[in-house]
């Protein structure tokens, strides 16, 4: 799928930038046309320390949100707002989004994922510290037209959005939203949204929520915490 877990997401191939995206993004200075996986590594504003980058899941999300400037919802805004301006048309959709750090150099960067009017997927990198766009590139992988033709069945079974969507979470966990993305559910290939938070008691919870509906169907605490899952069905599957 497209859009995956926070705990799932894996690299992709990256292309160079369109000449249009370099034209009206990379004359700030803040975007750079990348080559495929030779290109180097987004340079974020905020880094981690070493012993910081290779943390458990809970332990790393502590030390992300703590380094983080920006928040996931004006990542996405600056990530919809670069897509738009590379594509000269509306903004398109946000289908995910992951605070996370560039492995190579332990950059803090937001990855956000945005479905555009081509009907292709474009990743767009925003710096965690600044909200500047770092890179964004188009997903041209082998499996990128059934990639996208799933995100499109997704999208059209979607009736919450990713705003609404991490609004009930927060509301299910207070906390900060460190990664959301448009799935399916294993289950039954409903659409939902899987929303991952670190909660005021500063632990991870995964919080899913029915696409259609937006009503909550599951929330537990992360494995890695050492209190064990609080698993709670909050709905049924009707």
């Amino acid at each position: 799928m497209k859009a995956t877990a926070k705990r799932t997401l894996t690299p992709r191939a990256v292309v160079l930038a369109t000449a249009a995206a370099v034209a009206l993004i990379g004359g700030t200075g803040a975007a750079t046309a990348f080559a495929n996986d030779g290109g180097p590594a987004p340079q974020s504003s905020v880094q981690l320390p070493h012993n910081e980058r290779h943390l458990d899941d809970t332990a790393k999300d502590r030390a992300q949100v703590k380094a983080d400037k920006i928040s996931q919802s004006q990542a996405t805004a600056k990530a919809l707002q670069a897509t738009a301006k590379a594509l000269q048309a509306t903004p398109g959709t946000a289908t995910s989004a992951e605070l996370d750090n560039a492995d190579r150099n332990g950059s803090l960067v937001w990855e956000v994922e945005v479905f555009g009017e081509d009907h292709k997927s474009h990743e767009v990198i925003i710096d965690a510290g600044s909200g500047k766009v770092l890179k964004q590139h188009t997903d041209r992988d082998d499996d990128a037209a059934q990639d996208a033709a799933e995100t499109q069945a997704l999208l059209k079974a979607d009736k919450t959005g990713h705003d609404n969507a991490t609004d009930t979470a927060l509301k299910a966990v207070p906390g900060t939203v460190v990664s959301y993305s448009l799935d399916d559910n294993d289950r039954n290939g409903r659409a939902v949204w899987e929303v991952d938070v670190l909660g005021k008691d500063h632990k991870s919870h995964d919080v899913t929520i029915d696409a259609g509906s937006g009503k909550v169907l599951n929330q537990h605490v992360d494995h890695d915490d050492d209190q064990g899952d609080n698993d709670g069905d909050d709905g049924d599957d009707d």
